[in-house]
Parts: C-alpha cells; structure tokens; sequence
C-alpha cells in the first residue's frame, strides 16, 4: 500500500503550481497591456497623419448599401443633388457659404459644366447654393429647404422631387453615410466626392488632424444611423411641399 506524501509536500506542490498559474497569468497580462499600449499610441500619433483618415474612408467606403429598387439599378443618374455643409457670416456679418459647402457648390458646378442636369440643392443652406451657382451662370436648380441633417436630406428630396439615380455630391467622410440614407429611400447614388477645406500633408499635422477629427465623426454617426437611428429625424409626412420650397431667414447651425 502506498504511502502518503507528507501534508506539507503536497501544500507545497500546490503552492507550485497555483504560483506557475499565476506567472503565465501576468505575463499574458502584461503582453496584452504592451500591445494594447502600442495600439493605443499608434493609433493617436496617426491622427496627426494621412494614414487615419485614409483608413477610414477606405473601409467606409466599402460598407454595403441598402438595396435599390430595379428602376433605380437600370436607370443613369438623372440628377445631381448637393448637400449643405453649412452657413457662416463674412466681416460684414452677412450670412454666406462656409468652406464646406462652397466646395460642394464648386464640385457641382464643375460636373455641370461637363454634364448639364438639374441640381437638387437639400438643405437649409439652399437659397445661399442656388444664388452662388445663379452667379457663376447654373440654372435649372431645384430646392429643399426643410432639411437639418443627413436623415432629412435624403427623406426631403426623395419628397421634393422623384428621382432614382443621381450624383450626390458631398464630402468623402460624409458620403458613406449619406448614400445610405438616400439608398434608404430608394435613391441609387453615384458619389462626387467634394473636398475638405484642408488637404492632406504629411507635413501639416493639424491639417491632418482635421481629417481625423471628421473620420472619427462619421464612424461615430455611422454607427448611430446603424444601431439607434436619430430621433430628430422628421418623417417626410411631417412637412409640407410649402416648407420645403421656403427658404430659411437665417443662417442655421446644421448637424450633418
């Protein structure tokens, strides 16, 4: 018959093992704290590059789209339609087109010039679009002026007029989120992607951190449009052809 091993022993071979167990655990918990550290500061000192925002816009980018209808699939683009981007005041305090919607209007003038269709301009920024792109000799505009962000822009329009393709022209972090918002409403789009007041520089850190500050944004409404749609979206039953052919009297603060 066996005998047993002294109480002890056994006490300190547990004691063994139980110490080895918990060696493992803190090297695993260091490794992880390391590489979850290295992550974490990679990823801040991007920020301050091109390479961030260039990530996001290339996965954005590929996220999939609500089906379109048949009509929408088999027809060309009959359209373009321009989002606002916002309002300012000049030295004068009058109110006109902050940098972001000028450029949406100078993409869409330049798309024009090459292919004449009519202009949907969606937004509270409307009026100040239609009487840039009147002065620089674009007609054939068509307005909604009802619309405070991404949701209502796309609801709006489809309102407004019926259209099944068009070339949406807003920023290339916005756009993602915006073609899915008018593929909601049965809107195939085709994106002319306008650009940012600052460009890309590997040489200009804040510039870049713009970019990055707009990226993190999108991600973040893109996400929200996903997993809590907004509740300041108005249902397009909940406003008039009226209000959406008069335009606003002020400059109002949009949130795309």
């Amino acid at each position: 018959m066996p005998t047993k091993r002294p109480l002890s022993k056994r006490l300190w071979r547990y004691y063994l093992r139980a110490a080895e167990r918990m060696v493992k655990v803190f090297r695993i918990i260091n490794i992880t704290f390391l590489v979850g550290s290295t992550a974490v500061v990679l990823v801040l000192i991007s920020l301050f590059t091109p390479l961030f925002s260039q990530a996001v816009v290339y996965v954005l980018t590929r996220l999939p789209l609500p089906n379109a209808a048949s009509s929408a699939i088999s027809s060309p683009p009959t359209a373009y339609v321009v989002l606002g981007g916002g309002l300012t005041n000049d030295n004068n305090n009058q109110i006109v087109l902050n940098s972001y919607s000028l450029n949406r209007a100078q993409t869409a003038a330049a798309a024009y010039h090459d292919l004449p269709l009519p202009i949907v301009l969606s937004g509270a920024e409307a009026p100040w679009l239609g009487q840039w792109l009147l002065e620089h000799d674009i007609d054939g505009l068509i307005s909604e002026n009802a619309s405070m962000n991404t949701c209502e822009n796309a609801r709006f329009t489809a309102k407004r007029v019926p259209l099944h393709h068009v070339y949406l022209i807003t920023d290339r972090y916005h756009m993602p989120r915006a073609r899915r918002q008018f593929a909601l409403n049965g809107i195939k789009s085709t994106a002319l992607n306008a650009p940012l007041p600052v460009k890309r520089d590997w040489m200009e850190p804040a510039q870049n951190l713009t970019h990055s500050r707009r990226a993190v944004y999108e991600i973040a409404a893109y996400l929200r449009d996903i997993i809590r749609p907004q509740n300041n979206c108005r249902d397009a039953k909940e406003v008039s052809t009226e209000q959406l052919l008069t335009p606003r009297g002020k400059a109002q603060k949009t949130n795309e």
